[in-house]
């Protein structure tokens, strides 16, 4: 029999979800209109046969971004994604037998990349009332900690970590010589970033990507952003040409027109953010506060199982809450149209026998 690396061979993945498009999609933070249509133009026109056969060059956008946000090129590199920016991080500066400590629930796929090079995975969990206590991270760092995962806001529970707590969390980390992610992902929504942390401390990396606020997902394009060090180790590791020509043409008309984008589907999404949280309080809903593009709802009559089943029948999507959000369903917020759509057809579900 051939050789299977006995970590990845013993790991359990469950594939993701397929055949979306046909679904109003309020189950995978994504933004459902996606760009605005003025910037996919723009950059449609530029697509030529000649364009798609030469190898993509990262540089241009890599330069762009480090000119916009302040940065060196020598502190970012570009990824397939945030999630496979995640792995590269972790399978360069993961020890085997160190643990990496996250907190639960939170995005899966750290877990799974730290159990794939022998790491151990050591999860810090909620409190009762779904807040979450820094001390226990703190007190969870010691000697044989080797990274530390923030994800901010957290995904699914949408909590921020203060700029006082990051701080914390990497002093003490640094102390034990572990690295610190923090994953801002979702940061567009809070307008709370950790960069400058980058330019103080050596042991912290931040990951980003295109797929949430800046609403590009099916191109798969992230950041990874460290330390001259950090960066260098990472693309001693990272394939050539992994980041392909559409994402960076994309991407670059983003970061070139930054705020105007930002703006226009910001707007968007406070919108119908304002318009749902008012929606749901005054329909006695309860909810997890949610600095996210995303929101926990407890139902209030029928089961969240039979809801999710409904919901889907009437060809819209979103997360049924599991562990810890067992109880709770989770929904992409997005414009107002569509959370008008969603709350009309949750109304018309949960209603009492």
């Amino acid at each position: 029999m051939i050789y299977i690396d006995p970590l990845i061979k013993n790991l359990e993945r469950v594939p993701q979800p397929e055949g979306r498009g046909k679904y109003i999609r309020l189950d995978q933070n994504e933004n459902p209109d996606g760009i605005p249509q003025w910037l996919f133009d723009e950059v449609y026109s530029k697509i030529t046969p000649e364009f798609l056969s030469i190898y993509p060059e990262e540089t241009k956008l890599t330069q762009k971004y480090a000119d916009f946000f302040d940065l060196k090129l020598e502190n970012i590199t570009l990824t397939c994604g945030s999630v496979v920016g995640m792995g590269y991080i972790i399978k360069v500066f993961g020890e085997p037998k160190k643990t990496l400590l996250c907190v639960s629930p939170s995005f899966g796929m750290y877990g799974v990349y730290a159990e794939s090079v022998g790491m151990n995975v050591k999860t810090l969990s909620y409190e009762n009332d779904h807040t979450f206590k820094i001390e226990k991270i703190l007190d969870a760092i010691n000697e044989n900690t080797g990274i530390v995962a923030l994800v901010n806001p957290n995904m699914p529970m949408g909590n921020v970590y203060t700029e006082s707590e990051i701080i914390s969390v990497v002093e003490k980390a640094s102390k034990h010589n572990a690295l610190v992610i923090i994953d801002e992902a979702y940061y567009y929504f809070y307008d709370k970033s950790s960069l400058e942390l980058v330019k103080k401390y050596d042991n912290v990396v931040i990951l980003r990507t295109f797929s949430k606020m800046l609403s590009i997902p099916a191109l798969r394009l992230g950041v990874i952003i460290g330390s001259k060090e950090i960066v260098h180790a990472i693309n001693n590791y990272k394939p050539h040409y992994t980041v392909n020509s559409l994402a960076l043409l994309f991407g670059e008309a983003i970061i070139d027109n930054h705020d105007k984008v930002v703006k226009e589907l910001s707007e968007k999404f406070n919108e119908g953010k304002e318009w749902f949280l008012s929606a749901l309080k005054e329909n006695g809903y309860d909810i997890i506060p949610s600095e996210g593009c995303f929101i926990c709802i407890s139902p209030k009559y029928k089961s969240t199982e039979y809801i999710f089943e409904k919901l889907k029948e009437k060809g819209i999507l979103i997360l049924l809450g599991k562990g810890a959000l067992q109880g709770f369903l989770r929904v992409t917020i997005w414009g107002k149209k569509y959370m008008q759509i969603f709350m009309d057809s949750l109304l018309k579900i949960d209603v009492e026998d």
